[in-house]
């Protein structure tokens, strides 16, 4: 559909049925699904607090963009319709992501916090699961706790995995069902975030699409589908864990109907969350009258300034389960990647000594000297002992670098995984500055400017603490070693 054309109609089903249900507020409503969607970003690896010591200061390109704040969540903006955050170069650094205002409140309502173990079950294409990261201080050197990201779907879970490495957050990534997570791990996580696929009434005006493939057939068939999410999830929660339940759809039947049956079938307790501005209390009077149903949220895009959003916060009842736990809440149930083995001994030396040579004699530590191989590729460890065996893992951690016959090179995943204001930055004795238009050229494969090496080592290219990727310099000259498959001519650097 062009920028032009109207909308397809609101499906006739979804019309009876918010007629129905909301009365005299229906053409409200309805008259917000034919405004303009709101546009939001998320600050990732900058911020607009003071805080030098764990983000970098807004660059002024992105600042001049920043609108009023969207008031549920830190560090997020509203942007007009025009904004070209997607063509600037920073994007392409982590420095932010681009989100759907009410999406923000999701993450908020999970609280994350370092030394937990967080699943989010569903977590393509990723902004979610970068915001968890984060909040739990995702760094190079070790998420403070674990957290999983999982997505069924193998095209979507590819798109996950390029938002992880893009935004620098070092996760366990998984390819699989629900139901085959949680006879693998039961009992296992602090947290879990289950923000379900629906029939997606609330995205109407920012996807038109959406409203071609609704049908009263499809809100049964998801609500179905949900709740055999949910019974997976609460085996893999720990007693006394948090679970939040989302969705981008206006029905009872997806959201406060779920939400009663998980907690009439399951020890869960629901937890009341925060009157965000623009928020709505869930309407128990759309399900069974529990008046703790007013626990969960609602937006109503008339109401608040974002699409269409449900939220809920469960609690899993009992106490603390420490039957596998020790130190700082780790498992110690032994487990690795499928497919997944240490270096032998040799290959162990020659990996220390080229890993020295990269960072000029950083110290690393233990998960960086001693990484996970699979097939060519040589992972840190961010499986925080899982059993994995029989499993579909896309990446069991950061991908530092890659075997190519008895040498080594440096992946792109590692050199977005830092930055300058981590705590430990390994390539700081190895980094190559550019400025915004340069680093613009540099995403397109050009040359770098020579420096006047004297003998070959690789460098880590970043813009004013953005990491940008790999180059490696020779006498002569330095070769660009941006991959080819993420290569983009359009960026702008302002």
């Amino acid at each position: 559909m062009s920028m032009n054309s109207s909308p397809p109609p609101l499906p006739p089903g979804f019309v009876a049925e918010m007629d129905k249900r909301l009365g005299t507020e229906w053409p409200e409503l309805r008259d917000a699904l034919d405004a303009t969607a709101n546009r939001a970003v998320r600050l990732h690896r900058v911020s607009s607090k003071n805080d030098p010591g764990q983000f970098l200061p807004i660059p002024a390109a992105i600042a001049k963009h920043l609108g009023p704040a969207v008031p549920w969540t830190t560090d997020a903006f509203y942007i007009s319709q025009d904004a070209p955050l997607g063509k600037l170069v920073y994007h392409e650094l982590g420095a932010y992501y681009l989100q759907e205002p009410s999406a923000m409140a999701v993450v908020e309502a999970l609280a994350p916090r370092p030394g937990e173990r967080v699943l989010d079950l569903c977590a393509a294409p990723g902004g979610k699961t970068t915001a968890i990261g984060r909040r739990m201080q995702s760094t190079a050197f070790g998420v403070e706790g674990l957290l999983v990201a999982n997505e069924i779907h193998q095209t979507r879970v590819r798109i996950l995995g390029q938002n992880l490495e893009r935004l620098g957050v070092a996760a366990l990534v998984t390819n699989e069902s629900p139901d085959r997570l949680a006879t693998a791990w039961q009992n296992q996580f602090d947290a879990i975030l289950v923000d379900a696929p629906c029939s997606g009434e609330g995205m109407f005006r920012k996807d038109p699409d959406a409203r071609l493939e609704w049908s009263v057939d499809s809100v049964t068939a998801c609500a179905l589908r949900q709740r055999d999410i949910l019974q997976s999830a609460v085996r893999m929660l720990r007693k006394g864990g948090r679970l939040v339940y989302s969705t981008c759809t206006f029905n009872p039947e997806e959201n406060e109907q779920t939400i009663a049956w998980l907690r009439d079938n399951f020890d869960m307790t629901l937890l009341p969350l925060p009157t965000w501005p623009g928020w709505d209390e869930a309407r128990p009077d759309w399900a069974d009258g529990n008046p703790d149903l007013a626990n969960a949220r609602r937006l109503w895009p008339y109401r608040g300034r974002g699409e269409g959003h449900f939220v809920a916060l469960l609690q899993k009842e009992g106490s603390v389960d420490s039957g596998s736990v020790t130190t700082d809440g780790i498992s110690t149930r032994k487990g690795v990647a499928s497919g997944a083995a240490r270096l032998s001994a040799r290959e162990t030396h020659e990996w220390t000594a080229w890993l020295r040579e990269t960072t000029r004699g950083a110290d690393l530590p233990e998960a960086w000297q001693n990484p996970r191989l699979v097939g060519n590729a040589l992972f840190t460890d961010q499986t925080g002992a899982l059993p994995l065996d029989g499993l579909r893992v896309l990446r069991p951690g950061v991908c530092i670098a890659t075997r190519k016959g008895v040498r080594f090179e440096p992946h792109h995943q590692w050199a977005m995984s830092v930055q300058s204001v981590d705590p430990i930055n390994p390539l700081a004795n190895a980094a190559y500055s550019l400025n915004a238009a340069e680093t613009c050229q540099f995403i397109t494969g050009q040359a770098l400017p020579q420096t006047g090496a004297t003998k070959s080592s690789y460098v880590w290219v970043h813009l004013n603490g953005l990491p940008a990727g790999w180059a490696k310099q020779v006498p002569g000259r330095v070769n660009n070693l941006y991959p080819k498959g993420l290569r983009r001519v359009d960026l702008l650097p302002e």
